[in-house]
């Protein structure tokens, strides 16, 4: 039996990470669940692109890497991340996620604590990004998707069987009018094409309206709960967790 629950949390800046933990040791009381998947929203990664090397001899010089883009970035604020890297072949653009060390360390304590499993710590631009490439059958130089939740937008572009861009930026509740704006912007910075023919929107959380006003504007929707095929429409937020 498939069941849905929202765990609100309240963003009060140092109180938040606690709130959020909170909120997941009651969602697994509540559930009883034994073993359980995280996908965690994009409010709570940081992400960033780096350049094909094959100039580095393993994993550790590749993390090292990212550690100091990120310090470049963020300054002290990167000490407190851990830095993951897609898998990528060597010479290849690999995107880095980062997130905060105690919101992993408080994840897998409350888990412990809870004797559940913890199968998987995924953020939802994996989940969602595997997904969109496996249906991505386009020969297109460039391809983008635009993912939206709730106060975010996160856009990333692939072509020519490679990463090409990534980046994720606060939105407010006007952003299905200002997202050819958005598209075009990204892609001037990245110096890529960009047309709404190959570029596909997931917004799961958005109206059957919204998304359908999106189509009709030329943009192609990704939705995976039509694609698996036992998701009900309102349960749409939901899409990523069943995937990750």
């Amino acid at each position: 039996m498939v069941q849905t629950r929202d765990y609100p949390v309240v963003r009060k800046d140092d109180e938040s990470l606690q709130d959020l933990l909170a909120g997941f040791s009651v969602a697994l009381s509540e559930f009883n669940c034994r073993r359980v998947r995280v996908v965690l929203s994009h409010h709570f990664v940081q992400f960033r692109l780096l350049d094909g090397r094959v100039d580095l001899a393993n994993e550790m010089e590749f993390h090292a890497l990212a550690q100091l883009e990120y310090s470049a970035a963020f300054g002290a604020m990167a000490d407190e991340w851990l830095i993951a890297l897609s898998d990528e072949s060597p010479g290849l653009p690999r995107i880095a996620a980062a997130l905060s060390k105690g919101l992993l360390k408080g994840l897998v304590a409350t888990a412990s604590a809870a004797h559940v499993d913890l199968l998987a710590i995924k953020p939802y631009l994996a989940v969602m990004t595997d997904f969109w490439i496996r249906n991505l059958h386009d020969a297109t130089p460039c391809s983008w998707l635009m993912l939206h939740e709730p106060g975010r937008l996160c856009m990333v572009a692939w072509g020519r069987g490679k990463w090409q861009w990534v980046r994720h930026l606060r939105v407010g509740e006007d952003w299905q009018q200002k997202l050819l704006e958005s598209l075009q912007t990204e892609a001037h910075l990245a110096g890529l094409e960009a047309h709404v023919s190959n570029t596909y929107v997931c917004a799961p959380s958005a109206t059957r309206e919204a998304r359908e006003s999106l189509r009709s504007s030329g943009f192609r929707i990704l939705e995976p709960r039509s694609e698996l095929g036992f998701l009900a429409d309102h349960h749409g937020a939901f899409a990523a967790a069943w995937m990750g």
